[in-house]
């Protein structure tokens, strides 16, 4: 599902907004794709011992947020060359991340655009901001021969 039809309606300071739940297979799909077997991910007792409340997802897991939004929610394909984000508080299983993603800077001439996202859970926590530059790549416009 895409949320922007069309890299002319994109304007700065538009945003939107998409949830995600993190479950049990999520965490053992990822760990197993990654090789990231940390006890913290794998073992609730575990990370309770280390001050966790459960077992905690994975950061990157958490911060695949920003590649959902570039790669699903843009009107063309979007490869990032840029992406910074920062961890604010541990994910658990079972937590509803909302991510709330806004366009801060859009550069016509080179078909740049910068994102900046904030996710935050249930309870209304923040757990992780960031942000994601990239060049939109019109290959549809293209595919289809309509001039940009």
């Amino acid at each position: 599902m895409r949320f922007f039809s069309s890299w002319q309606d994109m304007q700065v300071g538009d945003n939107v907004t998409f949830y995600r739940t993190f479950t049990d297979g999520d965490v053992s799909n990822f760990t197993g794709i990654t090789g990231d077997f940390n006890p913290i991910h794998m073992d609730s007792e575990i990370a309770k011992l280390c001050g966790y409340k459960g077992r905690v997802v994975p950061g990157l897991l958490t911060a695949s947020m920003l590649t959902h939004a570039g790669g699903t929610l843009l009107p063309e394909p979007y490869p990032a060359g840029k992406m910074s984000f920062r961890f604010l508080a541990p994910v658990y299983i079972g937590d509803t991340i909302c991510a709330r993603v806004t366009i801060i800077d859009k550069d016509a001439e080179k078909n740049k655009l910068v994102l900046q996202i904030t996710c935050t859970n249930q309870e209304g926590g923040a757990v992780l901001v960031g942000e994601v530059s990239g060049k939109i790549m019109p290959v549809y416009e293209q595919r289809n021969n309509t001039p940009k």
